[in-house]
C-alpha cells in the first residue's frame, strides 16, 4: 500500500517511495506531538520522574524521538522552500536580464 501523497522514484531499477514534504501537515504532527510528549512528560512528572530519569521512560523516549525527527523534517522543508525560492530568484533575474555576482550574493 503507497500512501496516496508520495512520489514513485526509480534507482537501479529498483522503485522506492518518497514522501512528499508538506508544511502543513507536518506542522500538524509537530503540534500533535508536542501534546503528547506534553502529557506524558505531566504524568511522569506526578509520579515524581524528572529530568534525565524521563530517559528510561520508553513511551517518553519513543515520543520524543518523534518530535525531534518531526522537527528535523520540518527544518529540512524550510531549507528546501528557501533554496527552492532563491532558484525562482535566480532564474527571474537571468530572464530580466539582471547580472548576479557571487560577491552579492552572499
Amino acid at each position: 500500500m503507497v500512501p496516496w501523497n508520495s512520489r514513485f522514484c526509480i534507482h537501479n531499477n529498483l522503485y522506492w517511495c518518497v514522501m512528499l514534504k508538506d508544511r502543513s501537515r507536518i506542522e500538524r504532527q509537530l503540534s500533535l506531538s508536542q501534546q503528547q510528549l506534553s502529557v506524558i512528560e505531566a504524568k511522569l512528572a506526578t509520579d515524581g520522574v524528572t529530568g534525565k530519569a524521563r530517559g528510561k521512560n520508553p513511551v517518553w523516549r519513543k515520543l520524543s524521538a518523534e518530535h525531534r525527527q518531526l522537527r528535523r523534517r520540518l527544518y529540512a522543508v524550510a531549507t528546501l522552500e528557501k533554496r527552492e525560492a532563491e532558484a525562482a530568484q535566480r532564474k527571474a533575474d537571468k530572464a530580466n536580464g539582471v547580472e548576479v555576482t557571487a560577491d552579492a550574493e552572499g
